[in-house]
Formats: C-alpha cells, structure tokens, sequence
C-alpha cells in the first residue's frame, strides 16, 4: 500500500515562462489555458509512464515523501512503488526499525536489499514500512525537453483540423479551394494521448507492470 506523506508542491513539467514561449503568446492573459494544458501533459506522461497513484493524490514525477507498506514479505528484494532520486528515511520491519547499515537501495531503480554484516540476505516479515523520498526536486533536461515537445505540439494541433491532408486554394477568378482528408488513421496518431515522439524520448520514467 503507498500513502503520499508530503505530496509535490508542484505537478507541472513547465513554468508558465516556458509554456507562454513556446505557445507563442505573451502576457498572462492565457495562463489559466496554459497551465491547464501544462498539467494535462503532466498527467499524460504519467499515465504512459505508469507512475504509482498513492492514497488518492495524483500520480507525478516531482519529489514526494512516501509511506509504503508490504506484508508477508520474504523475497530478496523490496520494489518501492516510485522511484528516482530515492532517499530511505526509516526501514520498519514488524515494528522494530532498521540501522541504516540494515538495507541499501538503488536510487533510480527504487529495488532495496537487505543487508546483514554487508552480506545481502532475504527480507522476511509480516509487516514491512518504508518511509522514502522519491522523484525529482527539480524537472531534469529530458523529461522538460519531452513535456515541451508535448506541449508544442498539442498548442499547434488545438488550432488546426488534424484530418486535413492537403489544402489548396485558386485565387484566379473568384476563389476556389480543395480540401484533401486523410483516410482511415492519422499520420503520428497513437493509441494513447501520448504522440510517438514523445513516448520515445520518456523511456527511461516508464515503469514496468507487474502482475
């Protein structure tokens, strides 16, 4: 079970300068349109990555304080529910808490082991609590890049028919204009709101399932 002790101050993956820059807008006119599509993309790549919801607050990738909790364990290794840029704050193992010598956990993968004398053993316990930091405190240059890509081209589609293929327009005389549509999928479209592009370049934040 994952509870969100202290939640993200912040869910965006843009500021509202980078969102107004890249819109092409200028003033804070439409920042309420803005940072409604900015926290739409947030949450779309969080969906493609498959990040943990954790007692009813919004899945992210920004840093949050989590409380998670395991029963009947006995395994090698603990899969925390979030991960990058872990920080262990206190290990609990049916009440009795371990030394921070007692465990040891890769940052970016969120897996923790159990060590006794250095040596890795198994887990085993009824009730497993682990208290931890995880995600980011400050957005990194790919995922930023990715979300702005995201947002770039979401602003440009918004205004734009999607279907159109090709659009032709003869000045001479009066005005005639073809419209050519593309027939059965679209080029670029996905089976998710997230475009290829982007699901490529947000590799590295998707999270396996597990059954």
């Amino acid at each position: 079970m994952l509870t969100i002790t202290t939640p993200a101050s912040d869910l965006q993956l843009l500021s509202i300068e980078e969102m107004r820059e890249l819109a092409g807008v200028t003033g804070a006119g439409q920042d309420d349109t803005l940072n409604r599509l900015g926290l739409r993309i947030a949450a779309d790549i969080c969906a493609e990555c498959n990040i943990a919801i954790g007692a009813g607050k919004p899945p992210t990738l920004m840093q949050e304080t989590c409380t998670e909790t395991f029963c009947d364990v006995c395994g090698w290794t603990l899969i925390l529910s979030r991960r990058h840029d872990v920080e262990i704050q206190s290990v609990t193992v049916d009440g009795a808490s371990l030394a921070n010598d007692e465990y040891e956990v890769d940052a970016e993968s969120g897996l923790v082991a159990r060590l006794r004398d250095d040596d890795r053993t198994q887990w085993s316990g009824r009730k497993i609590t682990v208290v931890y930091k995880a995600g980011f405190a400050e957005v990194p240059a790919d995922l930023a890049r990715a979300a702005a890509d995201f947002f770039r081209l979401t602003w440009s589609e918004s205004s734009r028919d999607l279907a159109v293929k090709a659009e032709r327009v003869d000045v001479d005389g009066v005005e005639e204009r073809e419209i050519t549509y593309w027939a059965g999928a679209l080029p670029g479209s996905t089976s998710g709101p997230v475009p290829d592009i982007v699901a490529g370049q947000i590799a590295r934040f998707r999270n396996l399932s597990v059954a």
